[in-house]
């Protein structure tokens, strides 16, 4: 069961200062009090050589302190390639989430630039399905972590590559929410980045996946703000789940 007004009092998303948002992790933390969010992921990019992820997880706990929102201390980095590899820290201690990105295209070789596809999907080099494969196997890979795995805005990375989600076959999605469920891993819809639709979703939802919902606000002033989400969500609670 949906339940659209309880999700979007929430925001999984959000982005501070320690990586490329605008706001301070204060002033998101305040935004999320004044328009009355009960919970606030802080999410900020890390890379493997990335080194003031202790100085980030700190600063979340403190916050914790002088807050009556609920905060999670989370991470986002890309996937790799096929194998399910993250673009990550070795020392995780004080996160409680990663959110795995498809910001670039993780291939079996590693991360190609969607430029790159796209002209080799153009040219017929290579064939859509096989990157469609490639993303879905990436990220089910990914989810065999011992911390608390999010998938973040799936699929954003199609449209880059002149494919949408519509392009992408039930099977795959099917599978990828089969693999979701088992490894305990949770699923994300990004206003930002608009994705994924219900049509992807419903998979997760009827599989039990837990859905959040987040702005993946780089400045205070869009916290908790939604149009994409909402719609999604009534738009999956609308309809039935067909058992899996």
């Amino acid at each position: 069961m949906i339940e659209v007004d309880k999700l979007l009092l929430q925001d999984t998303h959000v982005h501070s200062t320690f990586s490329d948002g605008a706001g301070t992790l204060a002033e998101n933390v305040a935004e999320a009090e004044r328009i009355g969010l009960q919970s606030l992921t802080c999410v900020d990019h890390v890379r493997r050589d990335t080194a003031w992820l202790p100085s980030y997880a700190a600063a979340v706990g403190e916050m914790r302190g002088a807050t009556a929102v609920e905060l999670q201390c989370a991470v986002e980095a890309k996937l790799l390639d096929t194998s399910g590899a993250l673009d990550l820290p070795a020392d995780l201690t004080g996160v409680d989430l990663i959110y795995a990105a498809d910001h670039q295209v993780p291939m079996p070789g590693g991360p190609r630039s969607p430029t790159e596809i796209r002209t080799s999907i153009e040219s017929g080099e290579l064939d859509p399905l096989v990157v469609m494969c490639s993303l879905v196997t990436s990220t089910a890979m990914a989810l065999r972590r011992r911390q608390q795995v999010v998938i973040a805005h799936l699929f954003s990375v199609l449209p880059k590559l002149g494919m949408s989600e519509d392009d992408v076959p039930a099977q795959l999605i099917q599978a990828l929410a089969a693999a979701t469920a088992a490894h305990g891993a949770w699923i994300e819809v990004n206003e930002l980045c608009c994705c994924p639709a219900a049509r992807t979703l419903r998979p997760f939802a009827a599989c039990g996946v837990p859905i959040l919902v987040g702005t993946d606000s780089h400045q205070a002033q869009t916290i908790g703000r939604y149009d994409y989400c909402e719609a999604v969500l009534h738009e999956l609670a609308a309809v039935p789940l067909a058992p899996v």
